[in-house]
């Protein structure tokens, strides 16, 4: 997320990946309650929740 947050100030980030392929793994990824903050500073809470899972009780 501080890539998005570089991006959205005019700083140029490279992402430089050591797997050939990207693919799916079947895993989850847990946003904790920072990540998700910095996410809606930067406009994504709406396309966050289309796409997340809320947390259950």
């Amino acid at each position: 997320m501080v890539l998005l947050q570089l991006h959205q100030v005019g700083i140029s980030v490279h992402i430089f990946e050591s797997v050939e392929e990207i693919r799916e793994l079947g895993v989850g990824i847990n946003l904790l309650p920072h990540a998700v903050r910095v996410l809606t500073d930067l406009g994504l809470a709406e396309e966050l929740a289309n796409v997340g899972l809320p947390p259950q009780n």
